[in-house]
């Protein structure tokens, strides 16, 4: 499996659309096999969508990001999960361990996007769980 989380400065980036690193990391059996680092200066958004794609990212981790662009990532069979924040290392650790849901790695004011319902988040964030689901972007949150 492979996780891309964007970064700046040891963080989650607070917006994908605009982020400069991709850090993909390869996991297999819950333990890290491999790291990459990719620049994403100068690609537009439709574009990062296909690069995740070419790169064989199977889960994004990332803070704010645009519904359209959020739409692309999701038809393309990439779980997203979205406003996330915290340190990029702690934020892998934290989803490897299905520990995602905990408050402290919600962005701030996102609460009421689609991100908690009832107490939890939807869609099993942080689980494996929820492909493409929970983003909040759905007909029920427009």
């Amino acid at each position: 499996m492979r996780i891309a989380v964007p970064t700046w400065q040891g963080r989650v980036s607070p917006v994908f659309d605009t982020a400069q690193r991709l850090v993909v990391v390869e996991v297999q059996d819950g333990s890290e096999t491999g790291r990459t680092e990719e620049d994403l200066g100068r690609l537009l958004p439709p574009q990062r969508a296909v690069r995740l794609k070419e790169l064989g990212v199977d889960v994004l981790i990332c803070g704010a990001i645009s519904r359209p662009l959020a739409g692309v990532i999701a038809a393309s069979g990439v779980e997203l999960i979205p406003f996330v924040s915290g340190e990029s290392a702690d934020v892998l650790l934290a989803y490897l361990a299905g520990e995602l849901v905990q408050p402290r790695f919600m962005m701030p004011g996102c609460c009421g996007r689609g991100m908690r319902r009832r107490g939890h988040w939807r869609g099993g964030h942080g689980t494996g769980r929820g492909r493409g689901r929970g983003m909040g972007f759905g007909p029920r949150d427009a």
